[in-house]
């Protein structure tokens, strides 16, 4: 077992939303099943949100100059894995994560 983890990989978990509260629950699953695991984890640590503005025009003819505005924005958490052991990826293979968060695992 202590093989496994002198070669064990670190994983970089990268969870975005456009609801913060959706985003929050997923987040406190997922480190939960992290801590569950015995892995040592660094984070959450909230990324800078992104706003993305839209602006529409009201009519198309006598009233162009009338526009409404959307924004869009996009929330992201990042957690570091910086030790993992043989069930951190069992338990994270078989979470259940809502279908409004994305979530991106990568190994360095």
């Amino acid at each position: 077992m202590s093989d496994w983890k002198k070669t064990a990989p670190k994983l970089r978990i990268k969870l975005k939303s456009y609801d913060l509260k959706m985003l929050e629950n997923s987040v406190t699953k997922v480190l939960g099943l992290l801590i569950k695991s015995g892995a040592t984890v660094k984070g959450p640590i909230p990324l800078p949100k992104k706003i993305k503005k839209y602006t529409v025009i009201k009519s198309h003819f006598v009233y162009k100059d009338s526009r409404d505005q959307y924004e869009r924005i996009t929330y992201t958490r990042l957690l570091d894995v910086v030790e993992t052991w043989a069930k951190t990826v069992e338990y994270l293979q078989n979470i259940s994560i809502p279908v409004g968060v994305s979530v991106e695992v990568r190994v360095y």
